[in-house]
């Protein structure tokens, strides 16, 4: 950056933002897969379910539904805010109605009666569990909803080496966030993700998101995306041999 008559060297960033990068990525993969509901696990303040809510590429196949469970009250109230109509949503209303609901629950129970969906999300939900917890927010996904498409997406820990203040490969090394309880290598994520595919009934597809960043030097190492992303998809002539599906719960809307 140019700054009074003399150059200011800018740090290394993401263009789009790296938020940006994985929204467009999983709404994207959405549309391809002609999904027209979407349920997602750990929906924070429903940053994703907003983005989804616009008009989707294929108008034979809009999104009609949006679900989102997470065990955060205050965050539930934020996405509410975050989902209500804009004012341009009632000048131009959608041509193909969206219903939407939350739930204040834990996405690793059983799953909720009369909630499903074409598609699950869980996008930078899984790092915040404790390892031990991982098979069941699994399970819970792939064998309880069992979706036709399902989406994870967690931070890549080799791309943390690119980011010189969390230490990456230091007896000092952290993580980047202070609730992750741990973040996955591409090695260990792949083999979570073809493992669970196996257990149950799925093909899976791994990608890498913001493989780049604008402005890096000389240093930057090029180890896969910021972002991993395990693609699911259901076999519909394997025989599911996953773990026994819960019976599904009663559950009131997010009011």
């Amino acid at each position: 950056r140019f700054c009074s008559g003399f150059w200011i060297p800018m740090a290394p960033y993401f263009s789009p933002p790296m938020w940006e990068q994985r929204r467009i990525c999983i709404a994207q993969t959405l549309y391809a897969h002609k999904v027209q509901s979407v349920l997602e696990v750990g929906c924070g303040e429903g940053n994703v379910l907003a983005f989804l809510t616009g008009p989707t590429a294929d108008d034979e196949y809009p999104i009609t539904e949006l679900v989102g469970i997470d065990i955060d009250a205050d965050a539930l109230e934020r996405a509410q805010a975050a989902l209500e109509p804009a004012p341009h949503d009632h000048r131009d209303p959608r041509v193909d109605e969206l219903r939407v609901r939350l739930f204040l629950g834990d996405g690793m129970g059983p799953p909720i009666e009369g909630v499903g969906g074409d598609a699950v999300v869980c996008s930078e939900v899984i790092e915040h569990v404790q390892l031990a917890q991982v098979v069941a927010l699994t399970d819970a996904i792939l064998s309880g909803y069992r979706p036709r498409v399902a989406i994870f997406t967690t931070p890549n820990a080799e791309f943390n080496v690119n980011f010189p203040d969390l230490g990456y490969g230091t007896q000092q090394a952290r993580l980047r966030d202070e609730d992750h309880k741990f973040e996955w290598t591409r090695a260990e994520f792949e083999q979570w993700a073809r493992n669970s595919a196996r257990d149950h009934g799925y093909s899976v597809e791994l990608r890498g998101i913001g493989l780049s960043m604008r402005n890096a030097d000389a240093g930057f190492v090029a180890c896969g995306g910021c972002t991993q992303m395990a693609l699911f998809v259901r076999d519909a002539s394997a025989v599911h041999c996953s773990r026994a599906r819960s019976k599904p719960v009663q559950l009131a809307p997010f009011a």
